[in-house]
């Protein structure tokens, strides 16, 4: 993909800080940018494509909506390791899902459950996928990154 232009910065910005509860999100995002529904749709799907935006959704505090989380790092020997991440991503619970190719733990994996669920469902995992060695890196702070698309002239 080419470089990003200033009104794909702009579109993102808006998706990203000012997305409309609408009907016609992108009718709104354009109006209030300058161009049609259709060219911010397009964008859009461009840069999706371009894998520059993974998802378009709500984020929310889960531990605020009564849930927790935890990153997990496991061992999983090579030969099972397509078995084992097909097993995982099964699972609501997991919202990402990594490969690393530079650690002894070579998956890593974020799950969250319902508080007081989580200690059982890393068991379950564990079980129905016969991972030996697992790590649960439990959360003791959140820190967020913030990520906005300046224009050249720094608006």
């Amino acid at each position: 993909m080419s470089e990003m232009d200033d009104i794909d910065k702009l579109v993102l910005n808006e998706v990203q800080y000012n997305f409309p509860l609408t009907s016609r999100p992108y009718r709104k995002i354009g109006k209030n940018i300058g161009i049609s529904e259709d060219d911010v749709i397009r964008r859009l799907r461009r840069l999706s494509k371009a894998g520059v935006i993974r998802y378009i959704g709500a984020v929310f505090n889960s531990e605020r909506i009564g849930f927790e989380s935890t990153l997990v790092a496991a061992y999983v020997p090579k030969e099972k390791l397509k078995k084992v991440v097909r097993i995982i991503n099964v699972f609501t619970e997991v919202t990402h899902n990594y490969l690393r190719k530079d650690s002894e733990f070579n998956l890593w994996f974020t799950v969250t459950t319902p508080k007081g669920k989580l200690s059982s469902f890393l068991r379950r995992i564990k079980r129905l996928t016969g991972i030996k060695k697992m790590i649960d890196l439990e959360k003791r702070g959140t820190f967020k990154i913030d990520t906005r698309f300046l224009l050249i002239d720094g608006k």
